[in-house]
């Protein structure tokens, strides 16, 4: 699929309409077929950007290298997606939660962005405090911050914008802020934005992004919100524990 085409079925919550949730109830396996659908475009379009920056001519062995691991990875995060439909069907995915980097996770997840043609005029960056190593479920809090960076990318200027991921960590909790520049989220709508299907902005757009973020986060315990305090374009806050059980 051209990357035009999965930037284009990719919502976003910003500017246009927004549509009401679908009156039948989808069942938990179908639930789950859609999360896994939806999520699946992001690693599909690193594939497809780092195959193109492997064609380009003059590449050092180095390069070359790098550009392979990202597509070992993306394809590898792939599976793990798929794998996941396997394990069975109920309505909430299993969160595997075990001892990992979470400086590596958000970096990856923003590397599966920045990748995207149309992103790479944005400033995407991140800042960590305090410890690295924590419990949790690297492959689905991936998830979590990959959509949250993408509604961000979608949302500022492709030319000016700024992304700034900060995770702040201690031995019991863990904080990751996606703070971006762009125009903001209306008040009228803040109470909406975690609801399945809920897209205020392309009209095919799938309304998804931020109702995954919201599960993924829930099921390790955490919450996630919307800053109503920040003043300049929009600010997510996520707040998980960090230890063993």
């Amino acid at each position: 699929m051209p990357e035009q085409g999965l930037s284009m079925v990719t919502g976003s919550i910003r500017n246009g309409r927004m549509d009401l949730p679908p009156r039948e109830p989808l069942s938990a396996f179908r639930k789950n077929v859609v999360r896994i659908c939806h999520d699946l475009r992001l690693p599909l379009t690193a594939v497809l950007a780092n195959a193109e920056f492997l064609t380009k001519p003059k590449l050092t062995e180095s390069e070359r290298d790098e550009f392979y691991c990202e597509i070992r990875a993306a394809i590898d995060f792939m599976s793990e997606m798929i794998s996941s439909l396997l394990v069975g069907s109920t309505e909430i995915e299993t969160v595997w939660s075990m001892e990992r980097d979470i400086v590596e996770t958000v970096e990856r997840a923003i590397r599966i962005t920045r990748v995207r043609r149309e992103f790479r005029g944005i400033a995407i960056n991140h800042r960590h405090e305090g410890i690295a190593i924590g419990w949790f479920d690297s492959s689905r809090l991936e998830r979590a911050v990959a959509n949250l960076v993408l509604n961000a990318c979608e949302a500022v200027s492709p030319q000016s914008g700024q992304v700034l991921v900060t995770t702040r960590s201690s031995r019991s909790s863990l904080q990751i802020d996606v703070w971006d520049n762009g125009p903001g989220i209306p008040a009228a709508i803040h109470g909406s934005i975690f609801q399945p299907f809920v897209s205020f902005g392309k009209p095919n757009g799938s309304g998804l992004g931020l109702a995954i973020a919201k599960e993924i986060v829930e099921c390790h315990g955490g919450e996630i919100y919307l800053d109503g305090r920040c003043k300049a374009g929009a600010l997510f806050r996520i707040s998980i524990p960090f230890r063993r059980p």
